[in-house]
C-alpha cells in the first residue's frame, strides 16, 4: 500500500507527465486563429469538490482583440506601420451546468454564445476603409463526463480527474455577412472568416485531465483539454474566396478546415485576505498544425500563443467569482499543413476572463473514514 506522501508525489508526477507533452504540441490563441475551447478554471480556493447530489452553474466571459501579425515567431511590424493589419475581436459567453452523481463521477454541459468580428482595409493598398465581417450566435455545445482517480472522501488535499466528452456542431459554420473584396469593390453577402464563425461544422471528441494539490497554504493546479475533430473540411468557402483571392494552385484551401484545438494551464494560488485568493498560471492554447485523427486539408491558421496568467478569486457561501488576465509573451504562426506556406495570423496581447459559479442542491451525506479525518 502507498503512503499518503507517496501517493501525493505520484500524483504530481502523473500531472507533469500528462501536461508537459500536451504543452509541447503546437497551439495558438484566439485571434485570426480559431480557438473556442474552455477548460475548468482552477484557482486557489476552487479545489473543493462538488458534493454528490449538488449542482454547479457557471457563467464565463472571454474577450480579446487581436491586431498584431506574426509569421512564425516574427512580428510583422510592417503591417502595423502600413495600417494593413487585421483586427479580430472575440467575445465568448459560456454557460456550464455540472452535476455530481457520486463523490467521484460528474457530468457537465457547456453552451457557448459567440459575438465576433474580423476587419481588414479594403482596398488594402493604399489602405482604404475597413471591410468588417461579423459572426454571432449559438456556438458548439459540448457534454463532458469526469471521474476522480482517488476517492475524494479520503483525498481532500489532492486528486486527479480524467474526462471525456462530445462536442456537437450546433453552431453554424456557414455564417455570412455583406463585405467587399480586398480591392474594396463588389460588396456582397459571403461566408465570414473562419475565426468568427460560431461553430466549426464537425462532431468532436473531448479529452481532459486536471489535478490539484495543497501544500500548506499553497494550492497547485493543472489542466489539459484537447478537442479532436475527425472531419476534414466543412464545405464553407474560406476567406480566400471571400476577399476575392481564391487559390488556383491549391483549391482545397478555398474551403475551411475543421481543426483540432487544445488548452493547457498550470499554476499556483494562495489565500491573501479573508475570502480572497490570488493565483499565477502558465497558459498555452491553440490549433495544431495536424489533427490527431483524419486529414488536415482545407484552410486553417495553426499556431500557438503562451501566456502568464494572474488571477483573483472571491468565495462567499455557495458563490465563487474569479477574474483572470492572461498576458501573452510568445506567439507562433505555424506553416500551413497542406501547402507548407508560412502565412501569418493576428494574436491578442491580452485576454480577459471572468467566471461566476454557484452551487445548489442538497448534497448526499457520505460518512468520512477515520483516515480521511486525520488528513484534515
Amino acid at each position: 500500500m502507498l503512503s499518503s506522501s507517496q501517493a501525493r508525489r505520484g500524483m504530481c508526477v502523473l500531472i507533469a507527465a500528462l501536461l508537459i507533452p500536451a504543452a509541447a504540441r503546437e497551439a495558438s490563441a484566439q485571434g485570426c486563429i480559431l480557438f473556442r475551447e474552455s477548460a475548468p478554471l482552477f484557482g486557489p480556493l476552487s479545489g473543493s469538490y462538488v458534493q454528490p447530489g449538488e449542482w454547479e452553474v457557471t457563467t464565463s466571459l472571454r474577450g480579446s482583440t487581436a491586431d498584431r501579425h506574426y509569421s512564425g515567431e516574427v512580428y510583422q511590424a510592417q503591417r502595423t506601420a502600413l495600417g494593413t493589419y487585421v483586427i479580430n475581436k472575440q467575445r465568448l459567453l459560456l454557460f456550464n451546468v455540472n452535476h455530481a452523481f457520486t463523490s467521484r463521477l460528474s457530468a457537465a454541459v457547456s453552451v457557448p454564445f459567440v459575438v465576433a468580428s474580423w476587419s481588414i482595409p479594403s482596398p488594402i493598398a493604399p489602405p482604404g476603409a475597413r471591410g468588417t465581417q461579423h459572426g454571432h450566435g449559438l456556438g458548439d455545445i459540448s457534454a463532458m463526463g469526469r471521474f476522480w482517480l482517488f476517492d475524494p472522501v479520503a483525498h481532500a488535499k489532492y486528486n486527479v480527474s480524467l474526462g471525456a466528452g462530445l462536442k456537437m456542431p450546433t453552431g453554424t459554420a456557414r455564417g455570412t455577412d455583406v463585405f467587399p473584396d480586398i480591392s474594396g469593390a463588389s460588396p456582397s453577402e459571403k461566408a465570414v472568416d473562419q475565426s468568427v464563425q460560431p461553430g466549426d461544422g464537425g462532431w468532436g471528441g473531448q479529452f481532459e485531465v486536471q489535478g490539484f494539490s495543497r501544500f500548506g497554504r499553497m494550492f497547485v493546479f493543472g489542466s489539459a483539454n484537447y478537442l479532436a475533430n475527425p472531419r476534414n473540411m466543412n464545405d464553407t468557402p474560406s476567406i480566400l474566396v471571400g476577399i476575392g483571392r481564391p487559390s488556383t494552385t491549391t483549391p482545397l484551401r478555398n474551403v475551411n478546415s475543421v481543426p483540432d484545438q487544445y488548452l493547457v494551464r498550470t499554476g499556483v494560488g494562495v489565500p491573501v485576505w479573508h475570502r480572497i485568493s490570488a493565483s499565477l498560471a502558465w497558459r498555452v492554447e491553440g490549433v495544431p498544425r495536424y489533427d490527431v485523427i483524419g486529414k488536415s486539408e482545407g484552410f486553417r491558421r495553426p499556431g500557438r500563443e503562451m501566456f502568464i496568467e494572474p488571477g483573483l478569486s472571491f468565495v462567499t457561501g455557495k458563490s465563487t467569482l474569479q477574474m483572470n488576465l492572461p498576458r501573452a509573451y510568445y506567439r507562433f504562426r505555424a506553416p500551413d499543413p497542406y501547402t507548407g506556406a508560412a502565412g501569418d495570423a493576428t494574436f491578442p496581447d491580452w485576454v480577459i476572463l471572468g467566471t461566476y459559479a454557484y452551487r445548489f442542491g442538497k448534497a448526499k451525506h457520505i460518512a468520512m473514514p477515520v483516515a480521511a479525518q486525520a488528513q484534515k
